[in-house]
């Protein structure tokens, strides 16, 4: 018997009757809708087509007897495209659902041989890499561009990790919406910056939070950042950063990563 023998994964959907009403990737759907209110971006970031936007919208009204999103033509920007009340109340819905699946599925791979929160083993990657942060998630998106493909990957069910890998590397892994995958940042690789309020926040990867932990070294100290959803983040800085941020424990800051510094991983 392996090492690696269990590895518990289910996805939530919601059926009425015999038909699917709603998973993470229709949700993500809705959710991009609400972000951007524009269909066609949605649908690309979501990972449907046009057509297969509308149909996925379509049943999901019909299933639950309300209409979901409104659209508003014409005018200076172009049309719009917003949920209703009733699309923003079933995305709160399942998004709670959700959370709860999540702790649910982390408890019982924590009973199966020990295996590590958040459907990996985390515990048995840390003794085999030598990234200070790693992270389990699920694909929640994929944006292809001319040489990389962006990926948007759900960590801890609520905290949205960007990352860029080429072409290839996409498919040699069989990366798709709702593939598990780990996130690898080497603490090398995260800046720190002042919080200003968090006025900040305008790239990928930019997360507020406060440093807990600063252990110095001889040129550069560790500084461990609970960001503000509950995510421990490890940066190492040089120390004259440390001095120029005036950086004490419990500062509020802003940790930021580029996408091309997240390494994926898959289960083997």
């Amino acid at each position: 018997m392996g090492k690696y023998k269990f590895d518990l994964y289910a996805e939530l959907t919601v059926r009425v009757g015999e038909e699917m009403f709603a998973n993470a990737k229709r949700i993500e759907l809705l959710r991009q809708i609400d972000q951007l209110s524009n269909l066609t971006q949605a649908a690309k970031l979501a990972g449907y087509s046009y057509k297969g936007a509308w149909d996925a919208i379509d049943q999901m009204a019909k299933l639950s007897g309300g209409t979901l999103i409104d659209r508003h033509a014409g005018g200076k920007g172009g049309g719009r495209t917003q949920l209703t009340e009733r699309g923003k109340q079933l995305l709160r819905n399942f998004t709670l659902i959700q959370t709860e699946h999540q702790r649910f599925i982390s408890r019982l791979n924590k009973l199966a041989n020990g295996l590590a929160n958040d459907y990996a083993l985390e515990n048995e990657i840390a003794m085999k890499t030598s990234a200070r942060n790693q992270f389990a998630g699920i694909i929640v998106s994929i944006v292809q561009g001319p040489a990389n493909d962006e990926l948007g990957i759900m960590v801890n069910g609520h905290q949205l990790i960007t990352a860029s890998i080429t072409h290839g590397s996409c498919r040699e892994l069989q990366l798709e919406i709702g593939s598990k995958v780990f996130a690898l940042i080497k603490a090398s690789s995260v800046m720190l910056s002042a919080d200003a309020e968090a006025t900040g926040l305008t790239h990928k990867n930019d997360f507020a939070g406060t440093a807990h932990t600063i252990i110095p070294g001889a040129q550069r100290s560790e500084v461990a950042i609970m960001l503000n959803g509950g995510t421990e983040l490890v940066a190492t800085i040089a120390n004259d950063q440390v001095t120029k941020l005036k950086l004490e424990k419990g500062d509020k800051v802003i940790a930021s990563f580029d996408p091309s510094n997240v390494i994926i991983g898959v289960a083997a």
